[in-house]
């Protein structure tokens, strides 16, 4: 699924970084820790922008609370937290020199349609809106449930609905 989307000619290079974005979420347990607790958190509290000062925090706390994890000197954390900051800024997600701002993504048909494949295939034991996938998606629920719920994507899942309770089964078409 990654590698067709990366070598296809139908998504736009923004997409395709946006798409390598999520495949380093799922492939990378650190970079999907500190994404949701600091970027994602970010984006969903409205904030405009990040700084290294954010990403330390958390890779401090990692190290002082999960004793296994990050026995890694004081410059290294910094350096991790720099160079976390600086991927945003190459996939597009932030800009800036010291601080960066936070750039919102735009979610095309195209990439909604990824994105709701990829978190179904990565997560399949959970087809639901409280799949760990979806915070990011760069879209609250509701955004979600009416995009879900055009004619045009129809064809490609099934949902049912409860509520706030969605369920996606997505549709074989090989």
């Amino acid at each position: 699924m990654f590698l067709s989307a990366i070598s296809s000619d139908d998504f736009s290079v923004r997409e395709k970084l946006l798409v390598l974005f999520w495949q380093l979420v799922y492939g990378n347990a650190l970079f999907a820790k500190v994404t949701k607790e600091v970027f994602m958190r970010a984006v969903y509290q409205g904030r405009t922008s990040l700084s290294v000062i954010d990403v330390l925090s958390l890779l401090h706390h990692i190290k002082e609370t999960e004793e296994s994890e990050l026995n890694w000197s004081e410059e290294t954390l910094k350096i991790t937290a720099s160079k976390y900051l600086t991927m945003l800024k190459k996939m597009n997600l932030a800009e800036g020199k010291t601080a960066k701002d936070i750039c919102h993504p735009i979610i095309t048909g195209q990439l909604f349609v990824y994105f709701i494949r990829w978190i179904i295939v990565t997560c399949p034991e959970n087809r639901t809106l409280e799949n760990p996938f979806v915070i990011f998606g760069f879209m609250d629920k509701r955004s979600i449930i009416e995009r879900l719920k055009k004619v045009e994507y129809l064809s490609l899942w099934q949902i049912s609905q409860m509520g706030e309770d969605v369920t996606i089964d997505l549709i074989d078409h090989e």
